[in-house]
């Protein structure tokens, strides 16, 4: 069975073709060190061990394993949190073949050729065998890797002319990857690749003002959890810190962190030009600052901009379409 993987540092996404039909599945990152008590079977599996270290899926961990580093894409914890979305995801246990991807740092040599060592080093990585309590293993045979961001514009670059180019923008939790595309897939202008900046920068900054202005020490799970709901979802909020004015520090930090995220965006497309269409993906395409930030940046028509609705599943399902001949019409959740 082959199964593709975005197994990025806030969630991995999986995308699989099961009769006839492209199913997908999200799964948070939340692990911390040895195993949880568990109550009952209806938890799902949550502990893993992995050459001889146990992990234990837990959502609440504020001292959770950190995913928001570049070396996590070769870490154990980066291959627990594979196979844990493996099992969550309701696919029978079995031999399977993953697709992943790498940053584009990552995958790339400073001459802009595929990194054999790094490539190499995360095939490896993610074919360590891991074992869960009281399940089935599943059993990874071949692994092959792919550069973040590119395949994410697969479909839309299909559509696009050899005079045309698309630049994707491609804001994950750590890194963010930028890729000058021609139409057609024709060939790669130039990437740019910066580690530093990602939705990390915005979390980092919740579970900071937790625990100084509601002296609250809380997951990244959490901190991602207040990020996405704070506009939406007041209850959230006020479950978890009683204090109003408080939670208006969170609020205001949130936004001021949002700003900053934007602003960083903007400047690293500067060194881009000569593009027709826009395309902005990731977990960072869901926040409207980044997309103010980015439609004032490229000044490109309304027509040419485009962020999907499915923003956190577009690099796993360009990573399917490249490989699979499946029809959109096929495609659920």
């Amino acid at each position: 069975m082959k199964i593709y993987v975005d197994d990025g540092s806030t969630n991995i996404k999986l995308a699989w073709v099961e009769d006839g039909k492209v199913k997908t599945f999200m799964s948070p990152n939340s692990f911390k060190r040895e195993w949880s008590m568990r109550f009952g079977e209806s938890q799902g599996i949550e502990n893993y061990e992995i050459e001889g270290e146990q992990f234990a899926y837990d959502t609440q961990a504020a001292d959770a394993e950190v995913t928001t580093d570049t070396r996590y894409q070769y870490s154990r914890v980066n291959t627990v949190a594979i196979h844990h979305a493996l099992h969550a995801s309701g696919i029978k246990p079995q031999p399977v073949d993953i697709t992943v991807t790498l940053p584009l740092s990552e995958f790339l040599t400073s001459g802009n050729t595929p990194n054999d060592a790094n490539i190499a080093r995360k095939k490896s990585s993610v074919k360590r065998a891991v074992d869960a309590q009281g399940a089935t293993n599943f059993v990874v045979g071949h692994v092959n890797v792919l550069p973040e961001s590119i395949p994410a514009g697969f479909v839309k670059l299909g559509q696009l002319t050899e005079d045309e180019a698309l630049l994707i923008v491609d804001l994950g939790g750590t890194t963010l990857d930028v890729s000058q595309v021609k139409g057609q897939m024709s060939g790669i202008t130039m990437t740019y690749c910066d580690p530093k900046i990602g939705v990390s920068m915005v979390t980092n900054g919740i579970r900071d003002v937790m625990a100084g202005a509601a002296r609250t020490r809380i997951s990244p799970l959490t901190a991602d959890k207040l990020l996405i709901s704070y506009e939406g979802d007041a209850a959230l909020l006020t479950t978890r810190i009683f204090d109003a004015t408080q939670r208006a520090a969170v609020v205001e930090r949130i936004k001021q962190q949002e700003s900053v995220l934007g602003h960083r965006v903007s400047d690293a497309l500067e060194r881009f030009s000569g593009y027709t269409h826009v395309m902005c993906v990731g977990g960072g395409a869901n926040i409207q600052a980044v997309i103010d930030a980015v439609k004032q940046a490229t000044q490109v028509p309304a027509d040419r901009f485009f962020v999907s609705g499915n923003a956190q599943y577009d690099l796993v399902l360009g990573m399917l379409n490249m490989n699979e001949e499946i029809n959109d019409e096929n495609a659920e959740g």
